[in-house]
């Protein structure tokens, strides 16, 4: 009986323990949201497990520094799920600003209903500065940029479509909305604006590697072939790996249409023109180059 008692004892510790340890836990806080979907919004950063306080602030775009993570503070969850802000935290210098990496953790939105217990607006003043823009032109294709560098293109082309209407000719705009469409697998619509603006400058090597791109992708490998070897005799002779990621591309057309010799040739090509430490360079040596 003494043992059986024992046991129950130990069993409501160990429930015990672990209620403790769950204590001041938002389990409505989901970090699944990738910074790159938060822009101008107000997120949580996952805690350490050891730590009762969660930090937070506010993702904005710097035109030229890119996402921005502006932390503003700490919070504990009360025993009523209330947010309660540690006012001593940043209490002179008012926020931390950090430069977001491309490869950040993953974090969760704030709720709306503890925006008041925070003592924070949807939208903070200071933010505004950041989006006091007059050419709206450069300002969508700077976002789309930014947008296209890390992988979200689909966001990106909410930008880049509307720059594009009002001036195509504006410089980059033109290919920024290519490539989005090209990484969007939208590769009829990258090649009528590719091909619009070689129109317009002809001697430009990155609309040539985004067209044959999207030409191979498409598998019309005569075009591919074309478009590349017009964008290299547009790039200069040095090693650069988008020079060799054109020479591997054609080479790869080659392949597809059985010519085995101008594969060869091309895949060498390659070779000297991709730079030693790129990946590209290694799957050549691995194909036997």
């Amino acid at each position: 009986m003494k043992y059986l008692t024992f046991i129950f004892i130990f069993y409501c510790f160990c429930v015990d323990s672990k209620a403790q340890q769950n204590t001041n836990i938002d389990t409505s806080l989901k970090f699944n949201r990738r910074y790159t979907t938060c822009e101008k919004k107000w997120v949580v950063l996952s805690r350490n497990d050891n730590k009762k306080t969660y930090s937070f602030g506010f993702i904005y775009i710097d035109s030229q520094a890119g996402f921005t993570y502006d932390l503003q503070g700490v919070f504990t969850v009360d025993d009523h799920g209330r947010y309660v802000r540690d006012t001593n935290i940043f209490k002179n210098s008012g926020s931390i600003k950090y430069r977001i990496a491309p490869n950040w953790q993953y974090v969760a939105l704030l709720p709306e209903q503890h925006f008041e217990e925070l003592k924070i607006k949807a939208e903070p003043e200071w933010v505004k500065t950041y989006y006091n823009y007059t050419d709206t032109v450069a300002h969508d294709y700077r976002w789309g940029y930014l947008y296209n560098e890390l992988g979200e293109s689909a966001i990106a082309l909410n930008y880049l479509e509307p720059a594009y209407h009002m001036k195509p000719d504006a410089p980059g705009v033109g290919f920024e909305l290519a490539f989005a469409y090209n990484a969007l697998q939208r590769f009829d619509n990258a090649i009528l604006v590719l091909e619009s603006a070689i129109k317009h400058n002809s001697d430009n090597a990155y609309f040539y590697k985004e067209l044959g791109y999207a030409y191979l992708q498409k598998k019309e490998y005569d075009q591919a072939i074309e478009a590349y070897k017009k964008g290299l005799a547009h790039f200069p002779d040095k090693v650069d790996i988008d020079r060799g990621e054109m020479a591997f591309n054609m080479a790869q057309a080659y392949k597809a249409l059985g010519n085995r010799e101008d594969y060869n040739n091309w895949m060498i090509k390659a070779k000297s023109f991709m730079p030693e430490d790129s990946a590209y360079y290694k799957t050549i040596i691995n194909a036997g180059f």
